[in-house]
């Protein structure tokens, strides 16, 4: 039921993610979540739980062994403040590890790629501890500059009505 009720980009190619961590302040991360609800996108963690690293002799280990038999089951309740709110959380490694993404929150804009894709960059970029609305503003105007500049992109023009698409369901808040 919880993943027929992601939230759906409107164009297949590209999305707005929103990366946080568990480690950021739980007011910063509800009010982020709250605000990200009602622009229906979603939060997306790395994971859950803490990875066990590999023994002293450097023998791999299978997934199971690694990361434990249930490691997902046993942290959802971790989540639950958020999923009470009514917030949507994902959990992608390959945004993270497919961005290098070591800081956040940031809310990015993404090419999806349904099979091999040639981008592997975000689009356009914010970071840090600010509400979804500066960031999808900020984002709105480095897009505008951009476009100025190449005003045949139809990927910024897509990028830019997503953008808009999501400011105008967040509605009039700070």
């Amino acid at each position: 039921e919880s993943v027929q009720t992601l939230p759906q980009t409107q164009e297949e190619d590209i999305a707005i993610a929103i990366a946080v961590s568990l480690s950021m302040p739980k007011a910063s991360l509800l009010k982020l979540g709250q605000d990200t609800r009602d622009a229906g996108l979603a939060l997306t963690f790395r994971g859950v739980g803490k990875e066990i690293p590999q023994d002293r002799t450097g023998k791999s280990k299978s997934v199971l062994e690694r990361y434990g038999k249930g490691l997902i089951a046993r942290h959802m309740e971790d989540f639950k403040f958020l999923t009470d709110a009514g917030v949507n959380v994902q959990i992608d490694p390959v945004l993270f590890a497919k961005h290098g993404i070591a800081d956040v929150p940031r809310v990015m804009v993404v090419p999806v790629c349904r099979s091999a894709c040639e981008h592997s960059h975000a689009i356009l970029v914010a970071r840090g501890d600010v509400s979804l609305r500066y960031a999808l503003d900020a984002l709105h105007k480095e897009g505008s500059e951009r476009l100025k500049v190449n005003p045949n992109s139809q990927e910024l023009q897509k990028v830019l009505k997503l953008i808009e698409d999501a400011l105008l369901r967040l509605g009039d808040r700070p």
